[in-house]
């Protein structure tokens, strides 16, 4: 039996081979993220073209992002689709920026006192 390559791993990082399939609202959201930071629309501006809430374009959002597709956001200007390599790099390294900090907080938040008084009746019932 022949083996069929199904990814590409270039350094470590995995790449699927084949084309993952988009919601018709997903395409359409696809559809109008602009190509380039400097273009980016707001989740907003997605909501009203498409008549839908801003929190379901905050979710097809992750859901394009889930699917591999190569779209960044800035914090007030929005989403756009990635130029270059640089744009790409930059919102990664602002993404690991922010979960580092994320992972900070929640290694604090364990050592409150709420959480030692968790820790202490989860004990005491085990």
């Amino acid at each position: 039996m022949e083996s069929v390559q199904t990814e590409l791993n270039l350094n470590g990082l995995v790449f699927p081979k084949k084309e993952i399939e988009l919601t018709e609202l997903e395409k359409r959201v696809f559809n109008l993220i602009p190509v380039g930071k400097e273009n980016a629309k707001t989740g907003a501006y997605i909501a009203d073209t498409l008549d839908i809430s801003l929190r379901h374009v905050t979710g097809l959002v992750k859901k394009l992002r889930l699917k591999h597709c190569d779209i960044g956001s800035t914090t007030y200007e929005g989403y756009y689709r990635f130029k270059n390599h640089a744009e790409y790099q930059e919102y990664m390294h602002r993404l690991e920026t922010e979960q580092k900090g994320r992972n900070e907080v929640i290694e604090a938040m364990r050592l409150t006192k709420m959480a030692k008084e968790i820790t202490v009746e989860s004990e005491k019932t085990a």
